[in-house]
């Protein structure tokens, strides 16, 4: 049972890099991290709080209001680097507000790496369980070959 949560954690885990928007609209559902301007900052803090300099989401499309960027979202990261949870809730950010926009891309190598080094990792720990032990990593045998 474990060995079997453990390859499926390998198999899952994924690494993300941020990389700037080099397209005039994201597509809907990517997952951005919007860099606000100090007045944006000042701004949207009725709705973000206040000292949010980064927020993370999902684009929900453009907003009513003037172009801007409509998110569901995640998280927000405050001037002095805490970084605050949300559910997903709907927020537009105006144009005037944005600094920066950077999007969300797999990082095949790097998962690649993970996901080896979990592999290694398991096969390492069942070869240590099974010579220390005496058993087997997935708890099946073992033991002697029952001759007193």
């Amino acid at each position: 049972m474990r060995a079997t949560i453990l390859i499926a954690f390998s198999l899952t885990a994924a690494c993300y890099n941020y990389e700037p928007l080099t397209t005039p609209s994201p597509e809907v559902g990517t997952f951005l991290t919007v860099t606000l301007t100090d007045a944006g900052s000042v701004e949207l803090a009725r709705y973000l709080g206040p000292s949010v300099i980064e927020v993370r989401g999902r684009f929900l499309g453009n907003s009513d209001q003037g172009g801007g960027l409509q998110l569901a979202v995640t998280s927000v990261e405050l001037v002095r680097g805490d970084e605050l949870s949300w559910q997903g809730e709907s927020v537009a950010l105006p144009p005037a507000a944005v600094a920066s926009v950077q999007v969300r891309r797999f990082a095949r190598g790097k998962s690649y790496l993970l996901a080896g080094g979990s592999v290694a990792a398991l096969v390492v720990t069942a070869g240590t369980v099974t010579l220390v032990g005496g058993g087997s990593f997935f708890g099946i045998g073992g033991g002697g070959s029952g001759k007193k």
